[in-house]
């Protein structure tokens, strides 16, 4: 949704839930993009983690990554962490700052540099959104209950990326790149995950897709898989998230490989997510308890779709 209307729905998905003081608590605000004529794509992280009592202060974080499909070995991953008074906000509208870096509802620019390794990335983006935010969770109640631990929003599910990036030297130029910026918090990520999403399709340009199939802990032991998936085509949204359906939903991923399977009383999607293991990055994750995550991450994933409806298949 574009306008004034579009713009205060997004407001409000992408407003702050960290109270200031709330310890046990994390908050991410992500952006990633492709740049498909320059083979290139990227990814940045605004975060902020307030630990468990007694596991330091609460801090802002800014992390990115540039991924070059022509030469992997380009790629690289950056991150910076700051004290929590370096995370400002505007109260009249959504502006997130960290440090020098801004984040607001039409755009974002900042900068990341690691002379050791010999790193740089700055960026100055502006973004519009084909669509209004796509919530995940099926109930508005799930949003304010303790569970589930992690909440998601895709304040611009259907973004497209316009300015300019200088990565190692490098300036490059973005025009109308596919992406999106999105928006989670809680108090404790998923055991294991996996996550996907693409508006860059060659068959339907205004197809938008995206999947979560996450593993819970529950205690010492794991949930199962619980499959959370959306497709929008011809304009109209299909929605695979109903709860009775977690579990029904056929989902298993390993490094590189995801095949899952969705359907609804119309549809029936068939998908594979498949990622070369050399054109990933590592990054890692601390939950507010201190426990460490680690988590493969691409934006060169190549994906296909095949929906079945009732007397026809695509």
């Amino acid at each position: 949704m574009r306008g004034a209307d579009g713009a205060r729905l997004r407001d409000e998905a992408n407003r702050l839930r960290w109270d200031g003081s709330q310890a046990g608590f994390y908050e991410v605000y992500y952006l990633k993009w492709n740049d498909r004529p320059g083979r290139t794509a990227g990814w940045l992280r605004y975060t902020l983690l307030s630990p468990a009592p007694g596991r330091g202060p609460a801090r802002a974080e800014l992390w990115g990554i540039f991924f070059d499909q022509a030469a992997p070995e380009r790629s690289f991953a950056l991150k910076r962490s700051l004290p929590i008074e370096a995370l400002r906000l505007d109260p009249t509208r959504f502006r997130l700052e960290i440090g020098e870096a801004v984040l607001e509802d039409g755009g974002a620019r900042g900068s990341l540099e690691d002379p050791v390794r010999g790193h740089r990335l700055a960026w100055d983006l502006a973004l519009v959104s084909r669509e209004g935010p796509l919530w995940h969770l099926p109930y508005a109640r799930m949003y304010r209950a303790a569970l589930p631990r992690t909440k998601l929003v895709s304040p611009h599910v259907d973004a497209r990326f316009s300015g300019s990036l200088l990565a190692d030297g490098r300036a490059l130029r973005l025009v109308d790149a596919p992406g999106q910026q999105s928006h989670l918090w809680g108090s404790q990520h998923a055991l294991r995950w996996a996550w996907g999403h693409c508006n860059a399709f060659e068959e339907d340009p205004g197809a938008v897709w995206e999947g979560l199939d996450s593993q819970l802990a529950l205690g010492p032991l794991a949930s199962p898989h619980l499959g959370l998936f959306f497709l929008r085509r011809a304009g109209r949204w299909h929605r695979f998230d109903a709860p009775w359906r977690w579990l029904a939903q056929a989902s298993r991923w390993r490094l590189g490989r995801w095949a899952f399977e969705a359907a609804d009383e119309e549809l029936r999607v068939v998908g594979l997510v498949e990622a070369e293991p050399g054109r990933m990055l590592g990054v890692s994750y601390e939950d507010p308890d201190g426990q460490p995550l680690w988590c493969h991450n691409t934006k060169l994933a190549d994906l296909r779709l095949h929906l079945f409806e009732p007397g026809r298949a695509r």
